[in-house]
């Protein structure tokens, strides 16, 4: 492709290499696994040793190929620094959705390996999005089927039942808990059978700490009754951290049910073990057969390492074999594709069927033909009581005698009745047994969607009204009813459950008691493992708690992927007063805030939603939506013509490299601006210099707010001026400034004020700029919301040209009197000809201070959040010490620094490394991050005394040059340390210099008002 160099940046090729050194190992990862340490800021000193990059492609490969449950911590850790990596790297407004964008762009990168122009594309995508505009940010949510959230997070998003490796998932827990942030969930619950392992709890309570997620563990039990099996999700509450686990899994009762359960899933075990030997006695030679591959055989011990399984499944199994199947599928491919050309009709049409099974041959196909109990009718199955000769013990329970055990080890359990296969009279026996103690009905599996729709969960959704209301009219009509069907069936059986439906009506009064003072819940879970590419995703969510642009996006989804139930939600909105002020204007402020008109400007105003009630619809009328999707059946990507779809020599012009895409945008701006100055001015000045002035002010009102919003004269000496300006900003201001030309200077003053209405400078000069203001502020707002920009922004850009209007007047009354005193004879001719660059001049004047206030306000944040949270590692660190030495006065021990790590290295924990890291992170955001003076001195300001005295001492350790600098050679910030170490050397003098002036100042209580 000539053009070639055109398309994409040099910074996409060198994210590529990085990412792909990562995968295939390449990079010694002993020089960046400290790369993951929690205490090592994004915006810290690591910046000087690895590009973010490389930290965000090295954090993400750690997590998603670590499945082993050893490796938990190292997964957790990688978390941890990938959360903090996306949130540094998202600048400008939707930061959390900015986030789960670059999150999922990362895995596609992974999974993209060997298609380079593809991973090209995405790297390029990953940049964009970082930094890059709200259209693009959600193009790219509609392209991975996510749906934009709310910035707030108070999105009503869940899902009720999830598997992760542990149960008969594919993902990790944390893995699981990071994809379920990606997708927007809030609230989540990760379904085992039987049994848990505290391990696997702890590493998901952990995960869901790092990323804010509620999350709960159930754990499935089979009930008998009747001759079968009913399923129980049950959920021990009280469980929030590791303290609960540890006093949780000590007990007694839940150690002995725990082992009751192990018993029961070795039943399950032992049956996907007799499936493998199954598998390669009989399965493989009908597969060889059938397809002419020789597959290998099984290894259960295998299988349970590659998968990271706790409890093996057929899923794991098929996807075990699957990957085993793939590469001898693909080399299979080849041959017959070899051969196509050279064979008759008869035989084309038979390798193009031949290729055809294999693709349709996924893991689906896999387990449903080969691994399903329908297909291995020999071997007993576990789920069909009548086939095993001894249950274990907690198997030969009844729904009640189970529900009463589980109430003995957690008596505010959450226990959820799964309806599948479940009639009427089976949930209102159950649920009678169970007095009460079950109170979810799990209403939809959604996995289970396209072949069940709303009319099979309608009448439970009647009853479940019924006990809730404590409608004893409903609740008595569908007992009669349920009965009345029994008694017309006929048969022996149904004369049985008859009976049994009688006792009930009888008594339907202690079934409505049990419900008296507690409601019988919805449970809504999607059952997804991320097994099956044909199943829906996980997730579900609440429409009217999504933003409009997500809503919007819903009204063009398939009606399979929203669920046909109604939800019920109350909006609170909680109203937080400005800090408390002393004197006269704190009593007016405070007073002022409760105001309910007045509020709303004053307060804080954070919205909170809650579920109040949750319907079956019997229809499209439903409010809950899938956040996952359906999947569609792709198959294997095996063809004739390849296993993947040549890659197009087309690139479209998004992919351009930076300097070509602003290039074009600021011609395609500067044509229509050049043409009208041309055009329609005599003065060739004007005629050829009107557009490049037209375009000058715009460039360098865009330099400079960038400039003086990153520090201005005071900005960092270790950053250019340059690296402030966004190149990509000036090149859309450029754009657009160049099409309001014949807008403003041609249609506005010429036609409409000068030519239509008889307005120029001469007759009513504030009317001319008063519209031409107008006209330029409706314009800019267009464009702005036309970008997707946030429309707070949009509309205040519009203000900003109103603000305009005094200042253009004052300038036209500047340069008439400037002309007048030079002499010129024909000064309102001049000025009407330079009116709209008057009224331009004015208008970016206005914006130079507004937008630069704006820039200098976000660094400001961003380094306020910094600093917050480097601040509150630095005070968790001294916590810990005083707590794990309360005899000595550590405040007085961190002052002395060499006592300080003398003492550390002579403990159980070094915490001497962890202060030096600390300290480093706020040297290099001190002197490399724009406006981190100002935020460093906020801080401060907020801190209390004790507060202020911890975080000086903790900086003095950097005067231990030596240590620092042994650090460094450790690896601190891996090999590469020689630029880090040289900042630290030049500058800890004086950085420690300013923190003492700053300690001072703090210290010195100010001057009363008249005090000389």
């Amino acid at each position: 492709m000539p053009l070639r160099k055109l398309y994409f940046d040099k910074n996409d090729y060198r994210l590529l290499d990085i990412l792909n050194d990562v995968i295939d190992r390449k990079l010694d990862h002993a020089q960046f696994k400290t790369l993951l340490t929690p205490y090592l800021r994004p915006h810290g000193i690591k910046e000087l040793a690895a590009p973010q990059g490389l930290r965000i492609a090295y954090a993400i490969v750690h997590l998603l190929n670590s499945l082993k449950s050893d490796q938990a911590r190292g997964r957790l850790k990688a978390l941890a620094a990938l959360r903090d990596e996306v949130f540094a790297s998202s600048i400008g407004s939707l930061r959390l959705n900015r986030a789960r964008v670059l999150i999922q762009i990362a895995k596609e990168l992974i999974r993209a390996k060997g298609q380079p122009e593809t991973q090209l594309k995405l790297a390029h995508d990953f940049r964009m999005v970082a930094c890059g505009k709200p259209h693009f940010l959600r193009k790219q949510l509609r392209r991975y089927h996510l749906l934009e959230m709310p910035e707030e997070w108070n999105q009503i998003a869940f899902d009720d039942r999830v598997h992760d490796a542990n149960s008969k998932g594919r993902k990790s827990a944390t893995h699981l808990i990071m994809d379920a942030w990606v997708k927007g969930i809030r609230s989540l619950s990760v379904i085992y059978y039987n049994h848990v392992e505290r391990a696997v709890v702890s590493e998901l309570f952990a995960a869901a700490e790092i990323l804010e997620m509620e999350v709960r563990i159930g754990i499935e039990f089979k009930a008998l009754f009747r001759g079968r099996f009913v399923r129980m999700a049950w959920t021990p509450r009280r469980l929030q951290d590791e303290n609960d686990l540890e006093t949780f899994f000590h007990r007694e009762s839940v150690r002995t049910l725990m082992q009751d359960g192990r018993e029961a899933q070795q039943l399950h075990t032992d049956y996907v073990m007799a499936v493998i030997e199954e598998f390669n006695v009989t399965h493989r030679k009908s597969i060889e057969q059938e397809f002419g591959v020789a597959l290998p055989a099984i290894d259960a011990q295998d299988m349970a390492s590659a998968m990271g399984c706790g409890q093996p499944s057929l899923l794991h199994l098929g996807k075990y074999i699957h990957q085993l199947a793939m590469p001898l599928f693909s080399e299979h491919t080849k041959r017959l594709a070899a051969q196509y050309d050279t064979t008759d009709y008869d035989d084309q049409a038979r390798i193009a069927m031949q290729v055809e099974s294999l693709n349709s041959l996924d893991t689906d196909t896999i387990v449903a033909r080969y691994l399903h109990p329908s297909a291995n009718r020999d071997i007993l199955n576990p789920d069909i009581p009548s086939q095993i000769c001894e249950l274990p013990p907690l198997m030969r329970l009844a729904p009640g005698e189970l529900v009463e055990r589980l109430h003995d080890v957690s008596e505010s359990g959450r226990i959820v009745l799964m309806l599948e296969d479940l009639s009427m009279e089976d949930v209102l026996e159950i649920l009678y047994q169970c007095k009460g103690r079950i109170n979810h009905l799990q209403l939809f599996n959604i996995k289970d969607m396209p072949d069940k729709r709303a009319e099979d969960r309608l009448p439970f959704g009647e009853l479940q009204r019924a006990l809730n209301r404590h409608n004893a009219v409903a609740l008595k009509r569908i007992i009669s009813d349920t009965l009345a069907r029994l008694e017309n069936s006929g048969t022996q059986e149904a004369a049985e459950r008859a009976e049994s439906m009688r006792h009930i009506l009888n008594d339907f009064e202690t079934l409505r008691a049990y419900y008296r003072h507690k409601r019988l819940k919805t449970s809504i879970g999607t059952g997804s493992t991320g097994q099956s590419s044909r199943n829906i995703g996980m997730g579900v969510a609440v429409c009217d708690t999504l933003p409009a642009p997500a809503r919007k996006e819903l009204q063009r989804r398939p009606v399979l992927e929203h669920i046909p139930a109604l939800v019920g939600t109350t909006q609170v909105l909680e109203f937080i007063p400005p800090a408390p002020r002393t004197g006269i204007t704190g009593r007016i402020l405070a007073r002022a805030s409760t105001i309910p008109v007045l509020r709303m400007l004053l307060c804080t105003v954070k919205t909170r939603w809650r579920i109040t009630d949750i319907q079956v619809e019997d229809g499209d009328d439903g409010n809950l939506t899938t956040l996952g999707g359906f999947g569609s059946e792709q198959g294997n990507g095996l063809s004739l013509h390849g296993s993947r779809a040549p890659e197009s020599d087309h690139i479209p012009l998004g992919y351009l490299n930076s300097f070509s895409l602003n290039l074009l945008k600021i011609i395609f701006g500067f044509i229509p601006a050049f043409l009208t100055f041309f055009l329609t001015k005599d003065w060739w000045i004007q005629a050829y210099l009107g557009g490049v002035i037209w375009f000058s002010i715009t460039g360098v009102r865009n330099i400079i707010q960038s400039i003086l919003g990153g520090g201005g004269l005071h900005r960092s000496p270790y950053l250019p001026w340059n690296e402030y300006v966004s190149w990509d900003r000036l090149a859309d201001s450029l754009l657009y400034t160049g099409f309001s030309v014949p807008l403003l200077d041609w249609l506005c003053k010429s036609l409409l004020l000068k030519q239509g209405l008889g307005i120029d400078t001469t007759t009513a000069p504030l009317t001319l700029y008063t519209v031409m203001a107008i006209t330029n502020g409706v314009y800019i707002m267009g464009h702005n919301l036309f970008r997707g920009l946030p429309r707070s922004a949009a509309f205040g850009n519009f203000f900003r040209s109103v603000f305009s209007i005094p200042i253009a007047v004052a300038f036209n009354f500047a340069i008439g009197l400037a002309l007048s005193l030079a002499g010129h004879t024909d000064v309102n001719a001049i000025l009407q000809l330079w009116a709209a660059v008057i009224s331009k001049l004015a208008s970016d004047c206005v914006a130079a201070v507004i937008e630069g206030v704006a820039d200098r306000s976000q660094n400001i944040a961003i380094r306020r959040w910094d600093y917050a949270k480097k601040i509150a590692q630095i005070f968790e660190t001294f916590s810990r010490m005083e707590v794990l030495y309360p005899n000595r006065n550590m405040l007085e021990l961190l002052k002395n620094t060499k006592e300080f790590i003398a003492f550390s290295r002579k403990q159980g924990t070094d915490f001497s490394p962890i202060v030096i890291a600390n300290a480093l992170d706020l040297l290099y955001i001190r002197y490399y991050q724009p406006r981190a003076a100002e935020a460093l001195e906020k801080a401060l300001q907020e801190m209390t005394s004790e507060e202020k005295d911890i975080f000086f001492a903790s900086q003095l350790i950097l005067r231990e040059d030596k240590e620092v600098a042994r650090l460094f050679v450790d690896g601190l910030v891996g090999r590469d340390f020689t630029k880090p170490l040289s900042f630290y050397l030049t500058r800890y003098r004086d950085y420690l210099a300013v923190l003492k002036r700053l300690d001072r100042n703090l210290a010195s209580p100010k001057q009363p008002e008249g005090t000389p």
